[in-house]
């Protein structure tokens, strides 16, 4: 909806001019929103830094080749395009069970809670209370910078504000993405992947069979524990179409240059 001027009727229908009617309250909603974009982009670059200290090291060198089914280790992660480094990252945190047990995200909670401002605690909190797992989404319609999402195994549906919109995303296929909170609207945490139509394939058997092994886990466990199923499916299908599964292997990559990513020689130098 466009905003009416400072002395036009209040869109309300009060018959009041829109500065004396609810133009304070539109204009505190849009700071409150601002902040809250501030926080969830100041945690986001924050957990990179966190996951970089030394005690993470080894969890990361085995995560690594966990997530990418071994096409990306310590010896090659750095090339790694931006998009993956963030989509590991993002799984990192907020996924991936470290060896002492829970979230490297709930950690960061327990250690940096009273460092943080309050919008950022609750931006942390409404994340780890509501975000999803990296997960499966099959488009079900879009409208300019809205998609229509659907669990593509449970059901549940979503609208997800994307400034890109749909990009070559077609309805029927599938979004690879974790859906955090934003404020008042849902948004992907970092950039997505998706499957075409012909790779979709059997990834529904794939994952009611995990989910057979997990009677007892909770939805948000059992997404948690097979995410990483989502990633193998998809890289496996690329390999199937003759393309490049990851950005290392692609000799026609747009970034020739590598991604030289810090963390990964620090790891490099710990573990050494």
């Amino acid at each position: 909806m466009e905003k009416p001027g400072r002395n036009d009727p209040c869109y309300c229908g009060s018959g009041q001019k829109y500065k004396k009617c609810h133009m304070p309250l539109d204009q505190q909603k849009e700071k409150e929103k601002r902040d809250w974009l501030q926080a969830a982009h100041f945690l986001n670059r924050d957990f990179m830094l966190f996951a970089r200290e030394e005690r993470f090291a080894a969890d990361f060198a085995t995560a690594l080749p966990f997530y990418w089914n071994k096409l990306y280790t310590l010896d090659n992660a750095e090339e790694m395009s931006q998009a993956e480094a963030l989509r590991f990252f993002d799984w990192f945190a907020l996924d991936y069970t470290l060896a002492t047990g829970g979230l490297l995200a709930e950690i960061y909670r327990q250690e940096k809670w009273e460092d943080l401002s309050s919008v950022q605690q609750q931006v942390l909190e409404k994340w780890l209370q509501e975000a999803g797992a990296s997960w499966a989404y099959t488009l079900t319609d879009y409208d300019a910078d809205k998609l229509y999402l659907q669990d593509f195994l449970f059901g549940e549906s979503f609208v997800v504000e994307e400034p890109g919109g749909r990009g070559v995303v077609e309805i029927g296929e599938v979004i690879l993405a974790r859906l955090v909170p934003m404020y008042d609207h849902w948004e992907f945490s970092t950039s997505a992947a998706y499957l075409p139509a012909d790779e979709i394939a059997d990834l529904k058997e794939k994952l009611i069979a995990a989910q057979e092994t997990m009677p007892q886990a909770t939805q948000i466990e059992f997404m948690r524990r097979n995410s990483h199923l989502l990633v193998h499916h998809a890289l496996a299908q690329a390999q199937r179409k003759g393309r490049p599964p990851v950005a290392r292997l692609d000799p026609d990559r747009p970034d020739k240059m590598t991604q030289k990513q810090k963390i990964v020689r620090q790891v490099k130098r710990r573990l050494a």
